[in-house]
């Protein structure tokens, strides 16, 4: 049986949540917007790296500022027609955005009459799996709630730049060479590191891994992973989901 993220998450009251990793973070974050946004919640989801411009559906406005008192009041004007604004700082490119400041994202939380925000706060360039290089993940200090995604299609492969986003970084966070087989242990290993996932995490997050893409014949790989997570962190929460919007306990 399946549920919504949002049923599955225990978040602290006025949460700021940061999703890390890679294998779905994007998808993750509008989902998850969505389904706070039809529970009542108003909801901003911003990025202190750097998107792509929402797709139809995924927000309700697209919201470009610089500085915090006008991104502040932009944000509290829209609220008397949508529940869910995104929020960047430049357009960079073509159908690209820009981060916010590190600060952003809390002074959001506290004064634009948002309920919760998420923050995508790294990026992996549409990778199954990554670890972050020195300056990632650019982590808001009062971050409540931690995502870390990492796509179950990862999992027994060899590592390489066709299914990881920096393998050389994974490889030395793992003392292992880049060819090796990304076993569950491994991947546990490094998605409880704080080389790796775990990197940058404040000490008051609620963190959850979110394993994307088990589909049935990787079903028995992620509740391995599962079980090596729980080995390194017992009180971890682990869900997993073959589909967007469609989770499950691991």
């Amino acid at each position: 049986m399946t549920h919504l993220l949002s049923e599955l998450l225990t978040l602290p009251p006025r949460p700021l949540i940061a999703i890390v990793g890679a294998g779905g973070k994007t998808t993750t974050m509008y989902t998850l917007a969505a389904e706070l946004a039809q529970r009542g919640n108003r909801v901003v989801t911003t990025t202190t790296t750097n998107i792509y411009v929402p797709r139809q559906g995924e927000t309700d406005t697209l919201i470009v500022a610089t500085a915090t008192p006008n991104m502040l009041k932009m944000v509290n004007n829209t609220w008397q027609q949508h529940r869910r604004v995104t929020v960047a700082g430049k357009v960079i490119a073509a159908g690209k955005l820009g981060s916010i400041q590190p600060d952003q994202p809390y002074e959001l939380l506290k004064r634009s009459g948002a309920d919760v925000v998420i923050v995508e706060a790294d990026g992996a360039r549409h990778s199954m799996i990554k670890a972050p290089a020195e300056y990632e993940p650019v982590m808001p200090l009062q971050t409540n709630g931690a995502l870390l995604v990492i796509s179950a299609e990862a999992i027994n492969q060899p590592l390489n730049a066709d299914i990881a986003h920096r393998p050389e970084r994974i490889a030395a966070a793992l003392g292992i060479e880049q060819g090796d087989i990304l076993t569950p242990q491994r991947i546990a290993r490094l998605m409880t590191s704080t080389q790796g996932a775990m990197k940058n995490i404040p000490e008051q997050a609620v963190v959850y891994l979110l394993i994307t893409h088990v589909s049935p014949e990787r079903s028995s790989m992620a509740q391995e992973l599962a079980s090596f997570v729980r080995n390194f962190v017992k009180d971890m929460h682990i869900l997993g989901s073959a589909l967007p919007g469609e989770w499950f306990t691991l």
